[in-house]
């Protein structure tokens, strides 16, 4: 085993017995996603359906944020934040990927793109277009993790867990777009990269 790979199984192993020691650090300023406005640029937003203490107990998150944002066409489109304070045994963010398929959608068409927002360089997210009977939708997500937007599951836990050691914090969120597939794939890819670009500014300012 090299040196570096070396360096960096001991820095997961640190990183996971801290947390599964209550070692990490919560934030001394927690996040507040409602401070998320109901309008910039050209969207304009209303909070959704509250989500049922059984769906919330079974997340198990610190802090939701679910709404409806439109763009001038008024196609809705749904936004879900769970921010998560600190990883531990048992509590995790659930992925649209694994979860998804469990309320009766299938993941028809699933990819890894590049969100390009202002300021966050090389960030990615993931794409899916997913069917439930003749419904069609494109579900675009990402974890944000620090001013960092990660597509990856894995990238996603490896990069938690070091900085679990780095600077004694595990907090992270998972922020999932959901589009209506109307006249085409394409259309809605359009329509939901164009908000994903202007969100993910925001809600990284305040999930730092």
């Amino acid at each position: 085993m090299s040196r570096i790979r070396l360096l960096i199984v001991v820095s997961l192993l640190a990183g996971a017995g801290a947390i599964a020691r209550g070692a990490v650090g919560v934030p001394l300023t927690p996040p507040n996603l409602s401070a998320l406005p109901y309008a910039f640029d050209n969207w304009r937003g209303v909070e959704a359906a509250p989500l049922d203490d059984e769906t919330l107990k079974i997340l198990a998150a610190d802090d939701v944020l679910n709404r409806t944002y439109a763009g001038a066409d008024r196609t809705p489109i749904g936004l879900y934040v769970a921010y998560y304070a600190v990883q531990r045994p048992g509590v995790s963010i659930h992925s649209p990927l694994h979860c998804l398929p469990g309320t009766g959608w299938e993941a028809l068409d699933v990819d890894t793109v590049a969100l390009s927002a202002p300021g966050f360089p090389g960030g990615t997210m993931r794409r899916m277009v997913v069917g439930r009977g003749r419904q069609r939708a494109l579900v675009l997500y990402w974890y944000t993790l620090h001013g960092r937007i990660i597509a990856s599951e894995v990238t996603t836990k490896v990069t938690q867990l070091a900085d679990s050691v780095r600077l004694h914090r595990s907090d992270a969120a998972m922020v999932r777009i959901v589009v209506p597939i109307g006249r085409s794939v394409a259309d809605a890819v359009a329509r939901g990269q164009a908000f994903a670009r202007d969100l993910a500014p925001r809600m990284n300012d305040i999930l730092r």
